[in-house]
């Protein structure tokens, strides 16, 4: 028997983990949760339920997934949920691999896609995406509410904070250490230690100031 399951955001992210999760034999999408979708409008065959509010109608906690890319905007809904409410399952697309998987460490609501390989004695915190083809190599710790965009490439050592986001194919280089809520651009490549907060872009990667009404391209 399949496990129920809603996904928290009907976007482009909900739709990939959408698919993601019709290629697994454990879980069931029950529903969409959508703040900004009006509710029953449908996304792939999947209705659209409402919003936080109704996880209040469940009789149990019920099991969840943060389809969020932004870090900062995964950390807040989830920070907004009583955990009485919730359940935050990982889910592993069967595609990805975990070479040693005795000695790795998946967090709570993690997300690993089609092509994510990692190595041995790896930690990864809660609620982080590793996205399409990213490699994560040896002794790395990655925390929770981090973004890892397609492609991209940790090396042996890493060390990642809590709410980074970084861009698709950038490289980490081995014994880096990336501080909380910083941001790696596309194609990077980091060869320095980057600051808590920094933006880095470029190669090697390099501090960004940042421009009014300049997005940043994951």
């Amino acid at each position: 028997m399949k496990t129920p399951l809603l996904i928290y955001g009907a976007g482009g992210l909900g739709r990939e983990l959408l698919s993601l999760i019709h290629a697994l034999e454990n879980f069931e999408v029950i529903g969409f949760l959508d703040d900004n979708i009006s509710r029953d409008t449908v996304v792939k065959g999947v209705r659209v339920i409402g919003g936080a509010e109704v996880l209040r109608t469940f009789d149990k906690p019920v099991n969840v997934v943060l389809a969020f890319g932004d870090p900062s905007s995964k950390a807040a809904k989830a920070a907004s949920i009583p955990h009485n409410l919730v359940r935050y399952p990982h889910v592993i697309h069967p595609r990805a691999v975990l070479q040693d998987a005795g000695s790795i460490k998946i967090g709570a609501g993690t997300i690993l896609c089609a092509g994510a390989v990692l190595t041995t004695d790896i930690i990864v915190g809660d609620h982080t995406l590793i996205n399409l083809n990213c490699t994560v190599g040896h002794d790395s710790r990655i925390g929770s509410y981090c973004s890892l965009m397609p492609g991209v490439h940790v090396s042996g050592e890493v060390l990642i904070g809590n709410e980074v986001l970084i861009g698709a194919g950038a490289t980490i280089l081995n014994q880096r250490e990336i501080g909380d809520k910083a941001k790696i651009a596309m194609g990077s490549v980091v060869i320095r230690n980057v600051d808590a907060g920094l933006l880095v872009a470029g190669v090697p990667a390099q501090p960004m100031v940042s421009r009014p009404h300049t997005k940043f391209q994951s």
